[in-house]
């Protein structure tokens, strides 16, 4: 953390700092439904190469690179996923905006770790239905993929493929 001196005013005088947050990228689901909302095919296509170019070169040019990608981001959330599981973290609030396609854990907010074990544990106090709760987590992750996959319908229509790359979450966690 850098110090720069001097304080904040939150419920009493604090001294102030300024987190500086370092990840492969901050590309997210989120980044890809923007344009996609937009129905901007040429920026979701170019946001595709340059996320398989930074995170997943080994993915190739051509048709089905964009379901090669989903298929690459669902294998990385599967790992990160089954990572937080295994430790009892729970993210807190696993929005599409909130999900890298590096699979990296970005914004934490309210984030934390569990002292004991309960399946329906929440972080978020704004989660009164427990959508994010810890044992929703792979759920959420794969609706996120779906939401992804949307987006990426829009430069490759290949349905089926989309889907089955989203299913792919399920054997990959």
């Amino acid at each position: 953390m850098v110090v720069p001196g001097g304080e904040r005013i939150r419920a009493q005088a604090q001294p102030g700092g300024v987190l500086t947050r370092v990840a492969a990228s901050h590309l997210r689901i989120g980044s890809f439904q923007f344009f996609a909302a937009r129905g901007d095919k040429a920026a979701v296509r170019s946001l595709i190469d340059y996320a398989v170019e930074r995170h997943y070169p080994d993915i190739p040019q051509g048709e089905n690179r964009p379901v090669a990608f989903l298929r690459a981001v669902s294998a990385a959330q599967a790992r990160l996923v089954a990572q937080w599981m295994g430790v009892g973290f729970i993210h807190g609030v696993m929005n599409t905006d909130n999900c890298s396609i590096a699979g990296e854990t970005l914004d934490y907010g309210p984030c934390a770790f569990m002292d004991e074990f309960r399946h329906d544990k929440v972080f978020s106090s704004i989660d009164h239905g427990g959508r994010y709760s810890y044992s929703n987590q792979p759920l959420i992750a794969q609706w996120n993929l779906a939401r992804l996959a949307e987006c990426l319908l829009l430069v490759n229509d290949d349905y089926d493929a989309m889907s089955s790359a989203v299913e792919d979450f399920r054997a990959d966690y």
